[in-house]
């Protein structure tokens, strides 16, 4: 990498790193051009330089958080624990975090901003938090633990089970508390895992 992308990649990270925090002060709201620009040190129209759009600068904040959120599920993993059990805390800590971090939510899964930035794109990035619930099952599979064609549909309804129930929590559609919440994700991925033992005719 030269000198003149090194520096391209720092900028865009000020600007990123002082989204997220108007993000997590203010919420999505809160987001204009003018604000990030004083809380990354620049002038906002410095932003454009680097950004077609608010929404391409939003879309590079949405992998961000995504990889904050890996390296907040990381910090749970217990190598005492087999990977099925593994799989259950990896998903209530995911549970967690957005149930923790509501604006977040908002932004990664409800916003619109158009189409992933042609960088993203290009490199294939992708989020490791959605690659560490594949490896693990994956895992499981390689111990027997699951049917290795279930995989994939193991990895749909599990993110299908825990992304709907944050919908309904975060936007008030129940009235159960967090604990609840936690230990009937625990219960579906646990039954997930057993019924992904059976083999397809």
């Amino acid at each position: 990498m030269d000198r003149k992308e090194i520096q391209k990649q720092r900028m865009m990270k000020y600007f990123i790193d002082a989204t997220k925090e108007i993000i997590k002060e203010e919420g999505i709201k809160g987001i204009t051009a003018r604000k990030i620009g004083e809380k990354a040190g620049y002038s906002y129209a410095t932003i454009y330089n680097y950004f077609n759009d608010l929404n391409m600068l939003l879309a590079y904040c949405v992998f961000d958080f995504l990889e904050d959120c890996y390296k907040y599920i990381l910090s749970f993993k217990n190598d005492s624990e087999d990977c099925r059990e593994q799989i259950v805390i990896y998903g209530v800590a995911y549970f967690k975090y957005f149930a923790e971090n509501p604006d977040m939510f908002q932004l990664i899964f409800l916003e619109e901003f158009g189409e992933a930035p042609k960088e993203i794109i290009k490199n294939d990035m992708k989020p490791s938090v959605g690659l560490l619930l594949h490896e693990t099952i994956v895992e499981c599979a390689k111990e027997g633990y699951i049917a290795e064609e279930n995989i994939k549909l193991l990895e749909d309804l599990i993110a299908s089970s825990i992304h709907g129930k944050l919908l309904f929590f975060l936007k008030g559609r129940n009235i159960e508390k967090l604990d609840y919440m936690i230990d009937s994700i625990k219960d579906e991925i646990e039954f997930l895992i057993k019924v992904g033992q059976t083999r397809n005719n």
